[in-house]
């Protein structure tokens, strides 16, 4: 395994959001009021991540919040398809990407001590052809709230292609937040941390100790002689999934709900990733074990 478990790693959990707007660009709310917002909702931390802009956060991190600077930037695609959108997270100065290659765009936000996500790829329009020459991005989202609302929310697809062509990468559920209800406080991601600080909490990132959610909660996840196991909220499915034709799916027998299941290993898998489903339909995806 070549990532962090964060259901074996010290620390605590903390539930935050990675994608966010504020009027600095074209979301509904101030800065002073996108944070407050996401704090009174039980957040721990959020990333605010204005349009081409970086604003300075500090004043609104406490011992109870974190603030994290970032942005949206919007490299051109020199390989024929619809513009790129990276979401970067802990980064403070703006990036000026309009006539930089995607790679080069990345590599600023990293040089900054940042990461970058590709964004909302089933919005997007984008395919592995597009994402294919990108180097150095640690994550995708797998969810975005607001591309709901034309119904392309869910990029799970667009996740494994990349897991099966490209190597190991991250997944993260998100709101992407522009208003004030329809898109707020609907997917986040839960991570283990050793306390709430900026290096704590990035740190945590970079390693995938952390698991995304719409609601239901992952206990644990083991690994033990080859058989990995989960413990989670009650859930009307449990999918372990793998490259191409590899994985397998519980269904609860008998009208009941599952709370646990495990699945074998093969000698020959390269990665394996577990999505849990409610009665509701709401969504937890585990990030990738990688062999």
């Amino acid at each position: 395994m070549l990532n962090r478990n964060p259901f074996q790693a010290p620390g605590q959990w903390y539930r935050g959001n990675t994608h966010s707007h504020s009027t600095e660009s074209d979301g509904r709310l101030s800065v002073s009021d996108r944070f407050a917002a996401y704090q009174d909702a039980g957040y721990d931390f959020l990333v605010l991540t204005d349009h081409r802009k970086v604003n300075d956060v500090d004043a609104y991190t406490s011992s109870e919040f974190l603030a994290i600077s970032g942005s949206e930037v919007h490299p051109s695609n020199p390989y024929g398809g619809p513009t790129y959108h990276i979401v970067a997270i802990n980064i403070h100065e703006q990036v000026n990407c309009a006539k930089m290659h995607p790679n080069a765009v990345i590599d600023d936000i990293k040089e900054q001590g940042g990461e970058a996500v590709l964004c909302h790829p089933y919005w997007c329009g984008h395919t592995i052809t597009d994402y294919l020459p990108l180097r150095g991005y640690f994550a995708v989202e797998v969810y975005n709230d607001t591309c709901m609302g034309i119904g392309k929310g869910f990029s799970e697809q667009s996740w494994d292609e990349l897991l099966d062509k490209c190597g190991p990468v991250l997944g993260i559920a998100a709101d992407d937040a522009h208003g004030t209800e329809h898109d707020c406080f609907h997917g986040w991601i839960m991570v283990k941390s050793e306390d709430l600080t900026l290096d704590s909490i990035m740190d945590a990132l970079r390693t995938g100790s952390f698991y995304s959610t719409l609601g239901p909660e992952i206990h644990d996840i083991q690994l033990i002689d080859n058989e990995l196991s989960v413990k989670c909220s009650e859930a009307k499915s449990i999918v372990f999934i793998a490259e191409r034709s590899r994985g397998r799916r519980f269904l609860p027998k008998n009208g009941e709900l599952l709370t646990e299941a495990s699945y074998p290993i093969s000698d020959s898998a390269k990665y394996v990733r577990i999505e849990v489903t409610d009665e509701t339909g709401k969504k937890a995806w585990s990030n990738p074990f990688f062999f």
